[in-house]
């Protein structure tokens, strides 16, 4: 694609140490696929080595974030209006999927009045007239104004954010009410039936509803394959993620994970022998028979982990 539109759109991402590798699969994958685009990733507790890693992807730059007890996904309005990001527009993927195809067309920002972002269809179970009335609620309680009627009959999913520098300060509306309405301590999300169980995800909701200084939501989406089933962003989903064991939501993603992977080592980024057991295929034939059990595994090593440090 023409280098002169990549240079309008920055795309941003981040992860603790956990989420390393999904970092630079998402990486690996734009420049696999042709997408020259610069990157500005948020890393929490890194190795020096993995930011030398993923900084020789090229055209990267490494923002270190503090440890914080809150997940990472929370730092998604400060990234995206964070002062490494050089473009007119800022685009949020998040950190377990991959790219597939070339989709720079997509981050071509062509409305700087809206944000495109993906609308769930029908609207979730969490979607309810008492959470919108908390919503309202908390929009005019932190933010001075609500809207009387919500704008949209569904909230958004926030796994990709393309919006321009225009709403730097709607951006700072959003990382300040993700403070007011969320615990210092949540994680990827709260009890079933909150009006906040998205965390980031369900703050944002709030503002592009209520708030009377929100930017629209554009009428398409395009990183879903419904556009081009050739260009899409796979996202990876649930957990445990492919690079720590594969669950059965993930195997469809399988020859994108283990070609990105491959071409990493193709090109000398990583050593073959560096690249986690559930990405080589030879290990395929494990982590598949043992992909359904893989949510109740990974939840018992991570038990393990938290009790014995190991």
């Amino acid at each position: 694609m023409d280098d002169s539109c990549c240079k309008n759109t920055t795309v941003v991402t981040a992860g603790d140490r956990a989420y390393s590798w999904g970092v630079l699969l998402l990486a690996a994958s734009m420049r696999k696929n042709g997408m020259p685009h610069p990157v500005v990733v948020g890393a929490m507790d890194w190795t020096d080595e993995m930011k030398r890693i993923v900084s020789s992807l090229g055209n990267v730059a490494i923002v270190d974030l503090p440890r914080s007890r809150q997940c990472v996904a929370c730092q998604k309005p400060t990234m995206l209006a964070s002062d490494a990001v050089k473009t007119d527009w800022s685009c949020w993927v998040d950190s377990d999927g991959v790219f597939v195809g070339d989709c720079g067309e997509w981050l071509e920002g062509t409305d700087a009045d809206e944000v495109r972002i993906k609308r769930c269809s029908p609207p979730p179970p969490d979607f309810t007239p008492e959470n919108l009335a908390t919503w309202q609620r908390d929009v005019r309680r932190f933010l001075g104004n609500a809207l009387e009627k919500s704008r949209y009959d569904t909230r958004v999913q926030s796994g990709v954010i393309l919006i321009h520098k225009k709403w730097r300060p709607f951006l700072s509306r959003w990382a300040a009410q993700i403070g007011n309405v969320l615990p210092p301590d949540v994680g990827i999300l709260m009890k079933k039936g909150s009006a906040y169980y998205q965390t980031d995800e369900s703050v944002l909701s709030s503002l592009l509803c209520f708030d009377p200084e929100a930017p629209k939501v554009s009428e398409t989406y395009k990183f879903d394959g419904k556009t081009d089933r050739g260009r899409f962003y796979a996202h990876f989903g649930y957990n445990p993620k492919p690079w720590q064991m594969w669950n059965t939501y993930a195997l469809r993603w399988r020859e994108e994970a283990f070609s990105t992977a491959e071409w990493l080592v193709g090109n000398g980024i990583v050593k073959s022998g560096e690249v986690p057991l559930p990405l080589r295929r030879s290990w395929w034939p494990f982590y598949r028979c043992i992909a359904p059990a893989a949510p109740w595994a990974w939840r018992a090593i991570k038990l393990r982990r938290k009790l014995f440090g190991k």
